[in-house]
């Protein structure tokens, strides 16, 4: 049974116990990008994979971001059942498997390469976990209450970058975050992310979510990783 991955799927997925997703691509005729994903409990061998499958993610690292949405791709979860008659509600009720504050928080603080920022309807930042310490520089004691201008170039500050970001988050319901940031120390790095509006329990406005990751660092593990197994 196909499921589409959500957040609350990934996050049941993590509260049952599984700990890497298989991932196996492929093209439909309407030339949407299909992606399939597996969970599984113990950590794959890369060239000894399921067939039809061509990689793997650990669970907390790629997935958190999959499951906001990636643009023209259909992410689907594969989901082993001994009933086909349930359905993905069945299974997965928003209501039922909503993660808890403090399960979400250790989830957030195990995203050692991804800043996740939220910020107040102002984008001043009001949480911080450890891997935005890690992408940015700052430790959340600096940064709480502070614009979150401080990452943007000096000269995509004046072109009014920062406030167009969170227009169109609010207004489209997200938006790309792909350009050069600062960290603490004043160097530059290409960070790739999304930007979301949040809102609570009755759908008021409350601020929004910034999930980034220094793409150049990502490039470059991948590129070792490659050289190691050559």
């Amino acid at each position: 049974m196909k499921i589409p991955f959500t957040p609350q799927l990934l996050g049941d997925l993590i509260e049952k116990g599984y700990t890497y997703l298989l991932a196996s691509t492929a093209s439909e005729p309407s030339m949407e990008t299909a992606l399939t994903l597996k969970p599984v409990r113990k950590k794959p061998v890369l060239y000894n994979l399921p067939n039809g499958y061509e990689t793997f993610y650990k669970i907390t690292r790629e997935p958190m971001v999959m499951a906001t949405g990636i643009n023209d791709t259909s992410i689907m979860v594969e989901y082993e059942t001994i009933n086909d008659t349930i359905t993905g509600e069945d299974i997965f009720d928003d209501s039922y498997f909503r993660m808890s504050e403090e399960f979400f928080h250790q989830v957030l603080e195990s995203l050692e390469d991804y800043a996740v920022i939220t910020t107040d309807k102002n984008g001043d930042i009001n949480s911080w976990n450890s891997g935005a310490e890690n992408v940015l520089g700052y430790k959340e004691v600096e940064v709480i209450g502070v614009s979150a201008k401080i990452f943007f170039t000096p000269e995509d500050v004046a072109a009014g970058a920062a406030e167009k970001e969170l227009t169109t988050a609010k207004t489209e319901g997200r938006a790309i975050d792909e350009r050069y940031h600062l960290r603490k120390d004043g160097s530059r790095f290409w960070g790739s992310g999304l930007v979301f509006p949040l809102y609570d329990e009755e759908q008021n406005h409350r601020g929004f979510t910034k999930i980034m990751r220094n793409l150049r660092e990502r490039q470059e593990a991948e590129a070792a990783a490659e050289a190691e197994e050559i």
